[in-house]
């Protein structure tokens, strides 16, 4: 049968209004705004794009909205990019090694909180150094790559504040082995502004930190031509709780100030482009971090052609899974969490993926959940096959407009940071961090009211006795080091103010990556900066649940068809919390309601049923009860008037699916005479 001679006359025509009702009424899935402040609808038809020009492009278009290009989609696969996170450089080694043979494509480390700020792991805390390589010297870069065959393996390291130290010692062991460092590729790059955000201070001022960024872009330009050495990072901003569209400004804000002052410094945007990676957290909102990513695109394209309008870049996204999103409890779901953000990161188009290891959220990973982190790849590339679809999420309807609105979002956010300065400036004023708070705050309260899910948190959580099963991290202990420092003495042959060039000269001679910080820190005044708070969207839960450790409720369920769903609202609710709960069913008296409250000793009890047969049995029932201290909680609707009405009977509170479970709890507690810090 010919397809064009097919007939729907019989058919009414059927408005759009009506398929949206009709989704939303079979669905649950109703028009809602995001974070973003973007208005979702249940919905989308191809008039929501119709307007969109750019959708004609193929995916080697000029704005690189679906892809880099036809090269990317025939190689087929991305960079496994897996950061180890060991503090011991030998140990790292052993598990790089290990790595290379089973899959994973780049040589990629995590840089440890000392470095990244220009610490040598002797002068580190404890904590500084827990997790992550601290790279200070010559001899460290030769055992971290002892083994590895450099010019086959890209290179993947965010040194923070500045590369200079570790180009310095990579170039240096270059010449010990007889390697030329021209075939070097991949990025060790730095962030400042990234790193001034997150820490709140650098070892030297930001126009020192240029200075470094415009000599590490010059020196690999003219001897690392496929070494990146500026990293733009988002992970700091999207750690403390910024939502997409900041994501993007804030990327797009310091990508703009990292090429204004390398050009400043005499190098050309052609010079700078090709030596630049943007990296990106990526979160489990599926639909929504596919459109970051490619909104992204079209939004340097943008960027580039004000700085040069015949200029074309590619910008190089590396992504990593949200840690925002892990959990230290039922630790196997970030495996589960991983898996969807890494997806909606190739699907998106990253060039480069690292999967946050399940049990990372700890301290440094194990082997097995690295190798489970590095196997999520290996089955997406070879198992899924979906690196062989050319832009998988282009055409839908859905994705573009979404993409559009962030990107319009995005471009006025970025607008306004440039008008009042850049974004140094603000970041130094403090609206970076204000507007971050004020959205993590936000995002806050909807975890705690369980209105933005996490599972085995706030829905579906273990048991207190099944979560102390999971497998704990043994606690780091720092070595006593003692490095043979480089004394002052003995850069005498150079003169009293070394240039970066001289430093480089000197990483052969054993001197430390802090020691070159500091001689560049008495020629100038280091900066700060109000830093972002660090969250974790299960923090608090997590917190409450060791005061409710061996607490338990006591759930009654009445005889009325509505108890079994508020005594599920008020289970979920409290072992969301930590608290054991036990149900008994079936009461139609106030005489088994008292009866049981006095058998059972619980911390606190739930009655559940309609609110008429609660009035009728909790008056009774409490009179039972006048001169001693019971908690109770009735679920229902928090009308202002039933509320007082209750809680003149002794009722604690009226709880709901969307009752704020922190402050419910810590009431509780505090009734309870227990002193919490949540």
């Amino acid at each position: 049968m010919k397809t064009n001679t097919l007939s729907f006359h019989e058919f009414t025509r059927t408005p759009k209004e009506d398929w949206a009702q009709e989704v939303s009424k079979n669905t649950a899935i109703s028009s809602k705004e995001t974070l973003e402040n973007i208005f979702l609808k249940p919905l989308y038809f191809e008039s929501d794009t119709a307007h969109l020009d750019y959708l004609q492009q193929s995916p080697a278009g000029i704005d690189y909205l679906r892809g880099a290009g036809k090269e990317s989609y025939i190689l087929g696969e991305w960079e496994i990019t897996q950061k180890i996170d060991l503090p011991s450089i030998k140990e790292s080694n052993k598990l790089l090694l290990h790595s290379l043979r089973n899959g994973q494509n780049t040589a990629a480390f995590t840089c440890s909180e000392a470095m990244r700020q220009g610490k040598d792991i002797d002068e580190a805390t404890e904590a500084e150094v827990a997790s992550g390589a601290t790279i200070s010297t010559l001899e460290d870069v030769a055992h971290l790559f002892q083994h590895v065959a450099l010019e086959a393996v890209p290179l993947f390291l965010n040194t923070g504040c500045t590369s200079v130290p570790l180009l310095s010692f990579l170039k240096a062991y270059c010449v010990d082995h007889n390697f030329n460092m021209r075939q070097l590729k991949g990025t060790v790059g730095m962030d400042p502004l990234g790193t001034l955000a997150e820490y709140g201070r650098v070892p030297l001022s930001t126009r020192d930190l240029y200075d470094h960024l415009a000599y590490a872009t010059r020196l690999a330009h003219s001897n690392v031509p496929e070494l990146k050495t500026i990293i733009v990072s988002s992970i700091p901003y999207h750690n403390s709780g910024a939502n997409a569209v900041q994501e993007l400004a804030y990327m797009l804000a310091t990508g703009v100030q990292y090429i204004d002052e390398c050009i400043k410094r005499g190098l050309s945007l052609h010079q700078v482009l090709p030596h630049m990676t943007f990296s990106f957290s990526v979160s489990s909102h599926l639909f929504m971090e596919i459109s970051k990513l490619r909104a992204f695109r079209m939004l340097w394209a943008n960027v580039v052609r004000a700085f040069d309008d015949t200029a074309v870049s590619v910008p190089f996204i590396h992504t990593e899974t949200s840690h925002l999103t892990q959990s230290k409890e039922d630790m196997y779901t970030n495996a589960l969490r991983s898996t969807v953000q890494a997806f909606a990161s190739i699907v998106g188009g990253a060039d480069s993926l690292h999967i946050e290891p399940y049990d990372s959220v700890t301290s440094s990973s194990s082997q097995f959940a690295h190798r489970l982190a590095r196997n999520t790849h290996l089955i997406l590339q070879h198992e899924t096959h979906i690196s062989k679809v050319m832009d998988p999420a282009g055409g839908s309807w859905y994705v573009e407009a979404y993409t559009h609105e962030l990107m319009t979002k995005a471009w006025e956010l970025f607008g306004n940071i440039e008008d009042h300065g850049g974004m140094e400036e603000a970041l130094k004023q403090g609206r970076i961090q204000d507007e971050v708070e004020q959205m993590k705050v936000k995002r806050q309260e909807d975890i705690e009211c369980r209105i933005e899910r996490l599972i085995g948190v706030t829905h579906y959580a273990p048991k207190q006795q099944d979560a102390s099963q999971e497998i704990k991290s043994t606690p780091f202990k720092k070595e006593e080091i003692k490095m043979d420092k480089y004394s002052d003495q003995n850069a005498s042959e150079f003169s009293s103010n070394l240039s970066l060039e001289d430093y480089t000269k000197l990483a052969s001679k054993g001197v430390t990556a802090g020691w070159m910080l500091k001689q560049m820190a008495k020629q100038t005044q280091p900066d700060s900066v109000v830093p972002l708070t660090k969250w974790r969207a299960a923090e608090k839960f997590e917190k409450i649940r060791v005061y409710t450790k061996e607490m338990s409720i006591g759930i009654m369920e009445l005889t009325d068809p509505s108890s079994r769903k508020k005594a599920e609202i008020a289970r979920s609710l409290f072992e969301s919390a930590g608290f054991a709960c036990e149900t008994i069913k079936n009461i139609d008296s106030y005489v088994e309601i008292a009866d049981w409250m006095n058998e059972q000793k619980h911390e606190a009890y739930v009655i559940c049923g309609s609110d008429e047969l609660v009035e009728k049995l909790l008056t009774k029932a409490m009179t039972y009860f006048e001169e001693d201290s019971v908690y109770v909680y009735v679920v229902g609707e928090e009308h202002v008037s039933r509320k007082t009405q209750w809680q003149q009977k002794g009722v604690m509170s009226v709880i709901h699916p969307k009752t704020n479970v922190i402050q419910c709890v810590k009431k509780l507690l505090c009734a309870l005479e227990v002193e919490v810090h949540v």
